[in-house]
């Protein structure tokens, strides 16, 4: 089967600092892979490399069996991301459809309105599509980014701390 992530050798320093320390990873498709460690272990650092939006000191990537840089936007719009910090202050005026909308189109989804009426039933927020954003509480804005992540149904699913703020009736779902 096809290799969804391969590393060999991933090192990230911060000055003196080494936060990633030549990581050789290799997950098949269809695996669930967790990076489990304390603050400061680097599971971070990992993460924003495979995406791209921070340059390894060392080492090599390779995602979906390709060479990966971050000019590899083909590659990049194959992930679906649920972010440590979501960017609430950048659309607090959006309503939740509103917001999903504007990544549906990014994304170019078909029938981006049943997917998004869809995956907002799915966790427990269809009724609050017209509410704002400003106006969620932690674990729906969590809910709200794992939608944005699902929405393009992407090949590899990158979660950072991905039940923080959540209740277990929100974890579950």
């Amino acid at each position: 089967g096809i290799v969804m992530i391969h590393t060999t050798g991933l090192t990230k320093r911060y000055g003196t600092f080494t936060a990633v320390n030549g990581i050789t990873l290799h997950i098949p498709r269809g695996e669930i892979f967790g990076f489990l460690g304390p603050n400061g272990a680097g599971k971070t650092s990992t993460i924003m490399m495979l995406l791209g939006q921070s340059r390894p000191t060392a080492g090599t990537i390779r995602l979906f069996g390709e060479p990966f840089s971050p000019r590899r936007l083909d590659l990049r719009a194959r992930i679906g991301v649920v972010p440590e910090k979501h960017p609430v202050g950048v659309w607090p005026w959006m309503t939740a459809r509103e917001y999903l909308s504007l990544f549906a189109d990014l994304y170019q989804v078909r029938g981006a309105d049943a997917r998004i009426g869809a995956l907002l039933e799915k966790v427990d927020l269809e009724r609050f599509r017209s509410k704002r954003i400003r106006e969620f509480s932690r674990g729906m804005m969590q809910k709200l980014s794992i939608i944005r992540a699902l929405l393009h149904d992407p090949d590899l699913l990158l979660l950072d701390e991905p039940i923080s703020g959540l209740d277990p009736v929100g974890i579950k779902q």
